[in-house]
């Protein structure tokens, strides 16, 4: 669609009209303009009375105009000629009032606000009486370079915000910049709201098509220059996996001023200023979907035999990966629209047969990130020679997964019905660790009217030594678990160990009494780091 050119606007005869009635005669207008620019004082308010003279003498000078081609008297030429210059001085000295009272609106535009009254009935004038031009060209200037002002005053600097400047930044400034970006754009897009309310305010009288005219020589530049940053970041960042917060946050940051840049720059001629904050929007999707791929594909390519971690404690790897999955649920709503959009692979299969809440996108994706992350675990839990503190490690990482789901927003987005599946199992892979860290033992304990008690007593306290040198790196991280695991070790050990105590302990020398093996097995499985 063909934009008709603000001058063309402008210069269309029924555009602007005067609300108010002309009553005083032309001599009286006459009278009143002259009076008011002899005693000029450029420091006081303006007189409405003046306002509707210079209009008078306007409509006086049209009329005389029109009558030029019927012909008319040497005395109505030289009228004519008196009238203009009149006139002409008339739209200087408002020229002066209407920048004075530019100058004097601040950056908090208060539209209820003297100046701005004054401002509007100067520019209704200017309009009226064919000095449009002028009057909007002096507008656009001069809130242009305050808009400018405001923007600098904030931190944008339009030089550091090209492609070319952006892809020879390092991470650790560009990061700086992003967090800027997003911390001022509320207040960018607000101050391109009050030019915009200001504009509509001070041109009422105009048809809406010049109003935004107006508005969008004031703002599409700058505009366009400040919501063009996220697009240019997502374009040429690198992905990884600790890029991805800054690029969420510029997205729930432009999402959420989108209606009131819809609002603003939705019809032309500002209409490329929301088409580039939806193409930053898009920009932004494709690079968050690649930094969730990337880090996914991070998680299966972290070495099975890395930073192996003593006594079954829970891996760095899970602590990461949990950290970071707690943060990325707080963005839930934006990730929805994001992750929408990623193409069916080879994980579909895997969807089908998960527990979810709902089975949406983002829990899907949740799901699969933590199904590759604890096939991770299970193949490192393969890596130690003993059964037992095998399954520790499984145990103390589930559970540690487990509790962190609770804790934040991922225990909603995945459901209950997932969240007491892995409980489940992570109770399983701790009930297998006592199985098979004291079952062995349990059966060394000596067993009443048997002939070789004394031999069983020597091995069982040769190997609970042995357990209590060779495991007292071992850990459980979970306090409840931890406590639980004590019990269920002094329930297999301490009932038969004390009958037998008490029946033959007058008979046989024995290294520990029943409170001397409780007390060490409170000695297993220090808390972990």
């Amino acid at each position: 669609m063909a934009v008709t050119p603000l001058r063309d606007l402008l210069e269309e005869p029924t555009s602007f009209r005067l609300d108010h009635p002309i009553t005083q005669s032309i001599s009286q207008s006459i009278s009143i303009v002259s009076s008011t620019i002899s005693n000029w004082d450029p420091h006081s308010s303006h007189s409405p009375s003046f306002l509707q003279a210079t209009s008078h003498l306007h409509s006086h000078l049209l009329h005389l105009s029109k009558s030029a081609s019927r012909g008319f008297a040497s005395s109505r030429h030289s009228e004519l000629v008196k009238i203009h210059t009149l006139l002409e001085s008339a739209m200087q000295h408002l020229e002066e009032l209407f920048k004075r009272h530019l100058f004097s609106i601040s950056s908090d535009v208060d539209l209820q606000s003297d100046e701005i009254a004054d401002a509007c009935s100067i520019a209704e004038t200017m309009l009226a009486t064919g000095y449009g031009e002028e009057c909007v060209s002096m507008y656009q200037s001069m809130r242009r370079s305050n808009l400018k002002s405001q923007m600098v005053r904030l931190g944008f600097d339009q030089s550091s915000n090209q492609a070319k400047v952006i892809r020879k930044l390092k991470w650790e400034i560009l990061d700086r910049h992003i967090k800027s970006w997003t911390d001022i754009a509320p207040a960018v897009v607000q101050s391109c709201s009050d030019e915009h309310q200001l504009c509509h305010e001070i041109f009422a009288v105009s048809p809406e098509s010049v109003r935004n005219s107006i508005f969008s020589t004031i703002s599409c530049d700058m505009a366009l220059s400040f919501l063009t940053f996220p697009e240019t970041v997502a374009v040429y960042l690198k992905p990884s996996p600790e890029k991805l917060f800054r690029l969420l946050n510029m997205y729930v940051v432009l999402s959420d001023l989108l209606p009131d840049i819809e609002s603003m720059f939705g019809s032309e001629p500002a209409h490329s200023v929301r088409s580039q904050a939806m193409s930053s929007l898009d920009k932004l999707s494709k690079a968050i979907r690649s930094v969730v791929s990337e880090f996914e594909l991070a998680i299966q390519k972290d070495p099975v035999k890395s930073s192996a971690v003593r006594g079954g404690a829970i891996h760095p790897l899970t602590r990461y990966v949990m950290n970071y999955l707690a943060y990325l649920a707080d963005f839930e709503h934006s990730l929805h629209e994001i992750l929408i959009d990623l193409p069916p692979d080879c994980k579909s299969s895997f969807f089908e047969q998960a527990n979810l809440a709902d089975g949406s996108i983002l829990s899907v994706t949740i799901a699969w990130i933590l199904f590759v992350l604890l096939c991770k675990i299970d193949s490192k839990a393969e890596t130690y020679s003993d059964a037992a503190l095998s399954y520790l490690f499984l145990a103390n990482n589930l559970q540690y997964i487990m509790k962190k789901i609770q804790g934040c927003h991922l225990n909603m987005i995945l459901g209950d019905d997932w969240v007491n599946e892995h409980s489940t199992k992570a109770r399983r892979f701790m009930d297998g660790h006592v199985r098979s860290g004291w079952a062995d033992m349990s059966a060394l304990l000596p067993v009443h009217n048997e002939d070789d008690n004394i031999e069983r007593l020597r091995k069982f306290e040769m190997n609970f030594e042995k357990a209590m040198k060779e495991r007292k790196e071992w850990v459980i991280a979970d306090a409840a678990m931890r406590e639980e695991v004590r019990l269920a070790v002094e329930a297999m050990l301490v009932p038969m160990y004390c009958g037998w105590y008490r029946s033959h302990n007058n008979f046989v020398a024995v290294k520990f009494t029943p409170e001397d093996v409780k007390k060490r097995i409170l000695r297993f499985y220090g808390e972990s780091d």
